[in-house]
């Protein structure tokens, strides 16, 4: 929370310096963005369980302003948190077994947004739905090594993992500040919650989402 009201703050103190109007109907705008994902656990009901540390990533988005107010953008990010999870073997016993590792977390999600403001300076909503592929990067079967020749480095073989993932669906809401700037660059930061499906966790993943945004309107 503290780290939302510094955001918060800024941005305020940024808006301060400005009194144009803003521009932003009928303009396509990309982004670059820095999200910051809670941590998360999740468990079953055969004992199965994975605790998911916080994790910063990054992504970019693309959008089109319809109104000054409306507008519809897609956005691609990722994030690679360490995990614990506790796993059951597949036998008698049903043997538990611990390991540590590293989640890549693919997201894409379309998004609609709300300015509440017809300003460079205003706060706003937005609802996202989209898909979300969890890799656990744990095998889960043998490698298989394939060589080829190489124009440049001559005969190479390499190895390949397939590895346990899963893609979901996910959905969102958030709610924020932007700023249009007078060069057509935008700054804009956010809290959410982002919720994916985990279909045999007893509940959904359920995570707070900090982000900011910088963009250029084109």
């Amino acid at each position: 929370m503290k780290r939302v009201c510094i955001l918060i703050a800024g941005l305020v103190l940024s808006a301060s310096a400005a009194a144009q109007q803003s521009n932003r109907e009928g303009m396509w705008e990309f982004g670059l963005l820095l999200n910051n994902l809670s941590s998360e656990s999740l468990s079953s009901s055969d004992g199965a369980s994975i605790d998911i540390d916080s994790s910063t990533g990054y992504g970019f988005s693309v959008g089109y302003n319809f109104t000054e107010r409306l507008a519809l953008s897609g956005e691609f990010s990722w994030n690679s948190p360490d995990y614990d999870a506790v796993l059951i073997s597949d036998d008698l016993a049903n043997t538990p077994v611990e390991i540590s590792h590293e989640l890549d977390v693919y997201s894409l999600f379309f998004k609609g947004t709300f300015n509440f403001i017809e300003g460079p300076f205003t706060p706003y909503v937005e609802a996202s739905f989209g898909w979300t592929e969890v890799d656990s990067n744990v095998a889960d079967s043998p490698p298989v090594t394939g060589c080829w020749w190489d124009p440049w480095w001559g005969y190479v073989c390499e190895t390949f993992y397939s590895t346990y993932s899963k893609t979901q669906q996910s959905y969102g809401a958030a709610a924020g500040l932007r700023f249009d700037f007078r060069n057509r660059m935008s700054l804009k930061g956010s809290y959410g919650i982002q919720e994916t499906e985990a279909s045999k966790a007893s509940g959904d993943a359920s995570l707070e989402v900090i982000r900011v945004e910088l963009s250029w309107l084109f």
